[in-house]
């Protein structure tokens, strides 16, 4: 039997068993077959028109200033930025390999005292992608800069969301602080009117160690509320990058949209963290078809073009000699290397498919969740307010009768106490409510 012979049954031997192992995988079918609410077209597309931004939740001038000041400095915001221009480098890397490459040389030798002599060389190579491997290979990177885009997308997003919640506490901390000095100013005037009928003989000296209990307490509150607003801005720093700004931040809280009743119906395809997941699935599936295609033969093709001369521009612009090679290669042995190569490729599609489901179902249960939590926290701050005008008109009754003596110390403090304490419910729920709304927003997938 002759080489060529051989060399052909064992290319036609390894060629049928690479065909008999493979089979294609179509998650990404599967993924969008177990969600009605997401179609492909959506899941690819980058920018939807009609979809209200996330930062309009909240139309803040000093908060909008403050995005944008996060946006341009946020230092993990601009690693990721990096991430995506580095996978945008690897996609271009990898679509050079559809393409011929050319490398022009020119060497000088001379030995001793002979003539110098020159050579110049053209070599042209490419492997020609007969089973698109190449091609797939560019595809799976082309869904990896998606997939980036998505999750930059997503930092932003999230970013943009922080940066609201983070302008909210703000105004929440400066309301408690408010209460809370209000407090402390009512429990001192409640000693100086202690003190009096103290000297007149009408009351204990315990009622003064209490008085002084309640508004030592309650000082101690305020500076805690002090700290907490100092922690809120540098933490507003650490998201913005920048130290210090010279905006000022408001006291009352600002209305923050409820998306639900500016949205169309609910659909999570808006979510970066969805798209990104969908993106993943389809660049590990084009790496499955890689992998198996490894297995196949690979033909290449070589041009070189030369010429030898003692003189340089003969060298250079004479006539060249050329010769055109081919080659046709495939793996015959590799102790199965190849082909557990394949499995991992195809075991990693398959995970990325879970990942979605999990993302999925991870985005349904914050829409819910956040979507139950507007409607208990509304109801639970309605009942609040109510409780809270009940017991400041219980409080200014109460005042009046123990200056009379009608009342004790004690029977005053606790309705006081209640209303304070009434008042910073009403701000924490309010807080909590508005919190939420940007929350549902972020989890319907409203951009910034």
């Amino acid at each position: 039997m002759k080489v060529p012979s051989i060399l052909f049954i064992a290319l036609s031997s390894c060629f049928i068993s690479a065909c008999s192992t493979f089979t294609d995988v179509h998650y990404d079918k599967r993924a969008l077959e177990h969600n009605n609410n997401v179609t492909a077209n959506e899941l690819l597309a980058t920018q939807q028109s009609g979809v209200m931004a996330l930062s309009a939740l909240l139309s803040v001038d000093e908060a909008n200033q403050l995005i944008e000041l996060a946006l341009q400095n946020n230092p993990s915001l601009k690693q990721a930025l990096l991430t995506l221009k580095t996978a945008e480098q690897q996609l271009t890397q990898s679509e050079a390999s559809l393409w011929p490459s050319a490398t022009y040389g020119v060497t000088a030798n001379k030995l001793g005292n002979s003539t110098a002599s020159y050579d110049a060389s053209l070599d042209v190579s490419w492997s020609l992608d007969i089973w698109q491997r190449f091609s797939n290979s560019a595809s799976a990177q082309s869904a990896t800069v998606a997939a980036t885009a998505f999750a930059y997308q997503g930092a932003r997003d999230l970013l943009t969301a922080n940066v609201m919640k983070a302008y909210l506490g703000l105004v929440q901390y400066s309301q408690l602080i408010a209460i809370e000095t209000e407090r402390v100013a009512t429990y001192q005037t409640n000693e100086k009117v202690i003190v009096n009928r103290y000297r007149k003989g009408l009351v204990e000296l315990s009622d003064l160690d209490t008085a002084k209990s309640s508004t030592q307490s309650s000082q101690a509150t305020l500076v805690d509320y002090k700290n907490q607003y100092q922690q809120a801005l540098r933490n507003l720093a650490l998201l913005t990058g920048v130290q210090d700004n010279s905006l000022d931040y408001r006291t009352v809280f600002p209305e923050v949209l409820v998306p639900l009743a500016t949205l169309e119906p609910q659909n999570l395809s808006r979510r970066p963290d969805l798209k990104q997941a969908y993106q993943t699935i389809l660049a590990n599936q084009y790496q499955h078809k890689v992998a198996y295609k490894a297995l196949l033969p690979n033909l290449s093709l070589t041009a070189s073009l030369g010429n030898g001369s003692t003189n340089l521009h003969e060298a250079l612009f004479g006539s060249n000699a050329w010769q055109l090679l081919g080659q046709l290669s495939a793996p015959i042995f590799n102790a199965g290397k190849l082909k557990s190569e394949v499995e991992v490729a195809k075991i990693n599609a398959e995970k990325s498919y879970w990942a979605f489901q999990q993302t999925l179902l991870t985005a349904v249960n914050e829409v819910d969740n956040a979507v139950a939590q507007e409607s208990t926290l509304t109801q639970r701050l309605a009942l609040t307010e109510s409780a809270l005008a009940s017991a400041k008109r219980s409080a200014v009754t109460n005042t009046e009768r123990y200056r009379k003596g009608s009342v004790s110390l004690i029977d005053l403090l606790q309705v006081q106490q209640q209303t304070f304490s009434l008042q910073v419910q009403v701000t924490q729920l309010t807080y909590q409510r508005l919190v939420n709304r940007i929350t549902l927003g972020l989890a319907l997938g409203l951009g910034d």
